[in-house]
């Protein structure tokens, strides 16, 4: 009977005989396969079968003889006498057994009839092998097992240490991977550069006797001859080393002996102030030639600029005349205009005559905007003879990019002259510009393009902007052990001469008294007035010698003041604190009203550079200014640098410390610092990998007492700061005891 394990399946107890006649007997060779009829027609097929077949299975039990006259359903008896079989009968055991089997089969789900198949095929298949005498699974004793053999490790290299990745590939193309690297300490005389004798007397008479760094590099590249770089140049050189000579020198010593006065070279730089610094240089170096240079800024007259850039003569040509006047007479009655530019001139000038424009300069120094609007609304002003175009402090120009001066300046070079400006050459160009001798013809002048900057960015997307062929990278550093790594690869290198401070200024709210202190005690080394009476014990006197030592002692702080060769520039974060710590300086200390200013946009161009000929002059000792001045500003003899507001980037700063220590001079730079801005000042500035110093220079950090820097001053402070908002507010004598 089956286990427990199939009890729930088994149908109630039946007869022995109902139970004989429904049951099959299975040959044990045999495995019986699972059905999915129904128990009435299966015990059909049964009784039919057992009519057909009266034998039984053979026994396991049998020998072979046997067990194969039990095969064919004759004893061995039988098949030698030759008598008929008599059947066999069936074991009981062996009957109950198969009838247990047919029965669980016929009671057995048919999701569970696949696993009872298989439990039945491997219980015959090891019933089977037990019948033949096991000789399959012979047993072997443990003295017949061989010995175990002993596996001896195979030797393996030595680990080899993990090299750092490098890759064999660069992002950039390869004149900005690979550029052409300079010492900053490299000098060359220009007499070896080859430079003509007539501007090696005026460098001379200036005190220049060999060039910088990145002037022995330029100037080669940029002169006719073996070294000359047919195509364009971007200059990577930190502030102060000689930038604006190394480009302006030769384009004037190329240019020298040109008779007609032709439009041959664009400077585009950032502010009016550079537009002077460089034209300054420019007439100098001009001296003695023919050439002509001019300026495009936004403090001039529109109307005036034109007249100078371009010149309008009558030239006779009745053909081009006739059709210039059919032109305009055909635009008026189809009412698409006809007046304004080329048609006004031509009112202007004589019968069977059209107006000819000629350029006025030979050099134009420009800032972009006032560019733009020459070459959209003046008439006549043509880039077609351009041989130079030079973009001094590209990373801030490039990344402004004030009203698309870029665009606009590459398409009015580039581009075809229009129509009605052309000349013979360029009209047969374009007429004949399909044929196959085309090519023959003269091209266009090539452009060379020199881009300069201190912070030179290796963005393509912006550079691209200025459609560069050939470009070639020069970058001038100081030693290359001494380089730094930066994360985003851009690494600013400061002059080698600075000396840098960071002084820390608590939360800020006294600041202008450190300032004061600063300027005071440690640059124009001056003592407070009542000190000096303290020190000296007059501080018992009467009233009347009060009054006598009053004079005497301003008179001597005006005197030690203009005799002091100090040149301090001042940086803040806007025009309007530039005039207000001019005020509150004053206030503060009134011996110091007549050295301070501040340099505002308000100003015109005449006040500006008067302004910066008094500072350079030594007049004026303290410059408060912006970040405007911070760019490409030339003043010789600037001693120190005083970042009053922190900068706003690391750019920033590089470009506003750069204006002192130049051309191999020394300077200072000092920093305030506030608590809230200590962080990002020691982290980024002064510890950080974007900013390139030479080796064993750091950032020094002073510490000054409060009490020293507010003695005997937080009185005048509250009345300056009340005055200074009475000056604000348009009252000047809004002022409290």
């Amino acid at each position: 009977m089956p286990g427990p394990l199939y009890a729930r399946w088994v149908p109630p107890a039946k007869p022995k005989a109902q139970e004989k006649s429904e049951s099959l007997p299975h040959p044990p060779g045999k495995t019986s396969q699972p059905t999915i009829e129904s128990p009435e027609p299966l015990r059909q097929k049964e009784k039919s079968k057992r009519k057909s077949t009266d034998q039984p299975a053979p026994s396991p039990e049998l020998k072979e003889d046997e067990r194969d006259a039990a095969a064919s359903g004759h004893t061995q008896e039988e098949q030698e006498s030759g008598e008929k079989p008599k059947k066999l009968k069936k074991r009981k055991r062996e009957l109950d057994v198969n009838d247990e089997i047919q029965v669980e089969e016929e009671a057995t789900p048919k999701k569970h009839k696949a696993i009872l198949s298989k439990f039945e095929r491997s219980y015959q298949r090891a019933e089977a092998i037990r019948a033949s005498g096991e000789q399959h699974y012979p047993e072997t004793s443990k003295e017949d097992e061989p010995a175990p053999e002993l596996h001896v490790p195979l030797p393996q290299p030595a680990p080899v240490a993990d090299i750092p990745y490098q890759p064999t590939f660069s992002a950039l193309p390869s004149w900005l991977a690979t550029p052409t690297t300079i010492e900053s300490s490299q000098t060359v005389s220009f007499e070896k550069l080859g430079i003509h004798p007539s501007f090696l007397k005026k460098l001379e008479k200036q005190g220049f006797r060999d060039a910088l760094a990145v002037q022995s590099v330029l100037l080669p590249m940029l002169r006719p001859g073996y070294d000359q770089h047919l195509g364009d140049i971007c200059v990577s050189a930190r502030t102060g080393s000689g930038k604006t000579l190394a480009y302006l020198l030769p384009i004037i010593e190329t240019l020298r002996d040109q008779a007609v006065t032709t439009l041959s070279a664009i400077i585009v730089v950032p502010t009016r102030q550079l537009v002077d610094q460089a034209l300054k240089v420019a007439e100098e170096l001009c001296e003695g030639t023919k050439l002509k240079v001019g300026t495009a800024l936004g403090s001039v007259p529109f109307a005036s600029e034109q007249k100078q850039l371009v010149k309008v003569r009558a030239r006779y040509d009745p053909q081009r005349a006739k059709e210039l006047h059919d032109k305009a007479s055909r635009q008026m009655k189809s009412a698409l205009g006809g007046r304004g530019g080329i048609f006004d001139d031509l009112a202007k000038v004589p019968k069977d005559h059209v107006p000819q424009y000629d350029s006025g300069v030979d050099i134009l120094i420009c800032t972009p905007g006032r560019l733009v609007e020459h070459i959209e609304s003046t008439t006549g002003f043509l880039l077609r003879s351009v041989r130079w175009l030079v973009i001094d402090e590209a990373d801030q120009l490039i990344a402004q990019n004030f009203q698309g001066w870029a665009t606009a300046l590459m398409d009015a070079l580039h581009d075809d002259t229009p129509e009605d400006f052309m000349n013979t050459q360029e009209r047969l160009r374009k007429q004949r510009r399909n044929l196959d001798w085309a090519p023959a013809l003269p091209d266009r002048t090539h452009i060379t393009k020199v881009v300069l900057s201190a912070t030179m960015k290796k963005d393509l997307t912006k550079l691209g902007t200025l459609r560069l062929r050939r470009p070639r990278l020069v970058v001038v550093e100081n030693d290359k052990e001494d380089q730094p790594s930066a994360p985003d690869g851009e690494v600013y290198e400061l002059p080698s001469t600075l000396a840098e401070y960071a002084i820390p200024v608590g939360d800020g709210s006294k600041k202008p008294l450190y300032l004061l202190f600063i300027l005071l005690r440690h640059i124009l080394n001056l003592n407070h007035p009542m000190e000096e009476k303290t020190d000296s014990g007059s501080a018992n006197s009467s009233s009347e010698e009060d009054s006598e030592a009053e004079p005497s002692s301003k008179a001597d702080c005006t005197s030690a003041l203009s005799s002091d060769r100090s040149r301090i520039l001042v940086f803040v974060k806007s025009n309007e604190n530039a005039s207000r710590l001019a005020h509150l300086l004053s206030v503060l200390e009134p011996p110091l009203q007549p050295f301070v200013k501040a340099m505002t946009p308000g100003a015109t161009t005449k006040q500006s550079q008067k302004l910066l000929r008094s500072f350079a002059a030594g007049r004026i000792k303290i410059l408060i200014a912006s970040d405007t001045a911070s760019r490409g500003l030339d003043i010789p003899d600037i001693t120190h640098v005083i970042n009053y507001d922190m900068p706003g980037s690391i750019i920033s700063y590089v470009h506003r410390v750069g204006r002192t220590a130049r051309a191999g001079k020394q300077g200072q730079a000092m920093t305030l610092v506030a608590k809230n801005e200590a962080g990002w000042f020691w982290n980024q500035i002064a510890k950080g990998s974007s900013v390139k110093r030479v080796r064993g220079t750091k950032v020094v950090r002073v510490e000054l007492k409060e009490r020293d820097v507010t003695w005997d001053r937080k009185r005048t402070y509250q009345e300056a700061l009340q005055q200074l908002q009475g000056a604000v507010e348009g009252n000047p004598d809004n002022t409290e005891a």
